[in-house]
């Protein structure tokens, strides 16, 4: 097995075919907050809890090299937002899908952020990575977020997350609305993949996280992506292991 197939058989693992991947492309954005000042140090903590899957970009990705798994998948984010520019209120292109093959990722990333001007623009940039990513048999996935007034809308979410399907990505990330049986409707009308952010932390332990994955879970989402809500706990690699134990039962 090769090619696309074997990339996604990476990302989505076990009989449910599920993926816990952890978010650490946060800091071209927030800067380099604790949590993810150390790269090293949290990919030590995350794939000693378990995780299957890591969202990087490309610095992040060569610095922890020597310590990934054979069987780790590698999500490239090829799109950034440069958080120290007044006018990024979209992420910028980055890198290609030649870059990704020469890395050995097993996925690229964009996201689209919906309601901030300039999705046209991004849109295109992710139709032309869609067809490099095709002719290299490399999944996208498209991490299509609703505009921030309506950020949890089931509606708005679904739309969001169904122009991702429509463009052809491989995988859908985009946010949980808050209810079971609604984000049930959301799943149903993106037939791909789709796995849930996690947003910032809410400081109140990681009760709340765990209560979201089993949600998610229960909806027929494919896994989580989850990022401060990790990287921000005191313990990411325990925190990860349940997340685990409820993805992977």
């Amino acid at each position: 097995m090769i090619g696309k197939k074997r990339r996604l058989q990476r990302l989505l693992v076990g009989p449910k075919q599920r993926c816990l991947l952890v978010a650490l492309d946060h800091a071209a954005w927030l800067g380099p907050v604790k949590g993810i000042d150390c790269p090293t140090s949290i990919v030590k903590k995350v794939l000693a809890g378990g995780a299957n899957a890591l969202l990087m970009g490309p610095g992040f990705t060569r610095a922890v090299e020597d310590i990934l798994h054979p069987s780790t998948a590698v999500v490239l984010r090829v799109s950034l937002t440069p958080g120290l520019a007044p006018e990024s209120t979209q992420e910028a292109p980055l890198a290609t899908a030649e870059t990704a093959l020469r890395l050995d990722a097993d996925a690229v990333a964009v996201s689209v952020w919906f309601g901030r001007g300039g999705e046209l623009a991004v849109m295109r940039y992710l139709g032309e990575l869609l067809e490099q990513c095709d002719r290299f048999g490399m999944p996208v996935l498209a991490e299509m977020m609703p505009p921030p007034d309506k950020a949890y809308d089931p509606d708005a979410i679904a739309h969001a997350a169904r122009i991702g399907f429509e463009a052809g990505a491989d995988i859908v990330k985009t946010n949980y609305c808050g209810h079971v049986d609604t984000f049930r409707q959301v799943v149903k009308a993106v037939p791909v993949p789709i796995l849930v952010a996690g947003g910032p932390s809410n400081g109140e332990g990681d009760e709340d996280s765990l209560q979201l994955v089993q949600d998610v879970v229960e909806a027929g989402a494919a896994g989580i992506a989850f990022g401060r809500r990790i990287w921000q706990s005191p313990h990411p690699d325990i925190l990860v292991r349940k997340i685990g134990a409820i993805l992977f039962a």
